[in-house]
């Protein structure tokens, strides 16, 4: 897949974007805004101890490494494991979450991108099967693990399965893993691509969002919330929501680039693996008559792109590319 190609695989991402915007917004908003009270309601306390030692880590930051004592080492510690855990938490919750919203529109949205006539209620409950539990622990427990070891297997499981959210919904003989391997299949440098560009353009609208808003959270935000004693879950919660508000609005951004990069690689790979197969049979359009031009129309061509010999079907069987001209 060529610069150029990934450039229409964004390009209709966004279109998708907009085209779907009012339908799975609501959804997947939801589901965020519940992975966000769930977060709140498991780390809380985690969260009230890291503000109680963060007085004592500061001094400790202050004094000169040689005069540490053991003490300060283990106040360290504790505020390291706590980080850790905290982050481990949230990573676990929010991968879950994502996983599970990816699933719920996943063919919903691939209906879409393919112009099939499609019900986001009844696409919604065939996504409600059993397959769908092991989705969300390939994906959604895997990669919060991986990411607590360094990323590394967190973006090899992505790399390799993120295409598991379509096609566990498949009834087809081929095991829905496997094929979902087959079609990321070369495309690993396109998928941290659409990754890094979604959260990229999350990113910065989120800059934007706290220059405006930042004056009023650090105004609306209390220490005292997590505090055990004048515990007040309502505030944490609409804190969070507030402070994820760019986020939450742009959550449908990922699903609409990934759908469009797996329905493009799908096509793709049906076309492969229509040519290599035996019953295979070149189309002809042409005068039966003329002996040579047929001989050499059903012989394919030489790709423009690669220079590999290939057959006059829709995309080049080397590399990829969409050959312009008329079967």
């Amino acid at each position: 897949m060529s610069d150029k190609r990934f450039k229409d695989v964004i390009s209709e991402g966004f279109y998708l974007f907009r085209k779907s915007y009012k339908t799975i917004i609501l959804p997947l908003a939801l589901i965020f805004i519940i992975s966000l009270i769930i977060k709140n309601l498991l780390g809380i306390d985690l969260n009230w101890q890291l503000n109680l030692i963060s007085p004592a880590i500061e001094v400790i930051i202050q004094k000169d490494p040689s005069a540490l004592n053991n003490a300060d080492l283990s106040v360290m510690f504790e505020y390291i494991s706590l980080i850790l855990s905290a982050e481990f938490l949230n990573n676990l919750t929010s991968s879950i979450f994502n996983v599970l919203a990816l699933c719920l529109v996943s063919n919903y949205m691939f209906n879409k991108f393919s112009s099939n006539p499609s019900n986001f209620v009844t696409e919604l409950k065939k996504a409600l099967n059993g397959r769908l539990l092991l989705v969300v622990l390939l994906l959604g427990v895997g990669i919060a693990i991986g990411s607590f070891l360094l990323f590394i297997p967190s973006i090899i499981i992505y790399g390799f399965y993120i295409f598991y959210v379509f096609t566990y919904h498949s009834e087809e003989g081929i095991q829905p893993l496997k094929k979902a391997r087959e079609v990321a299949r070369g495309a690993f440098g396109k998928l941290i691509g659409i990754f890094i560009l979604s959260n990229l353009v999350i990113f910065i609208c989120d800059i934007i969002f706290q220059l405006f808003a930042n004056p009023f959270l650090i105004q609306m935000y209390d220490a005292s919330w997590y505090n055990p004693s004048t515990r007040n879950y309502g505030s944490i919660i609409l804190y969070d929501l507030l402070y994820n508000l760019p986020e939450i609005l742009l959550t449908p951004l990922f699903i609409c680039f990934l759908t469009s990069l797996y329905g493009f690689l799908k096509t793709n790979r049906e076309q492969q693996l229509q040519y290599l197969s035996p019953s295979y049979q070149p189309s002809q359009k042409f005068d039966a008559s003329n002996t040579e031009v047929s001989k050499d129309i059903t012989s394919g061509m030489y790709c423009p792109f690669c220079g590999k010999s290939t057959p006059r079907i829709e995309f080049c069987v080397h590399c990829g590319e969409k050959i312009n001209f008329e079967i």
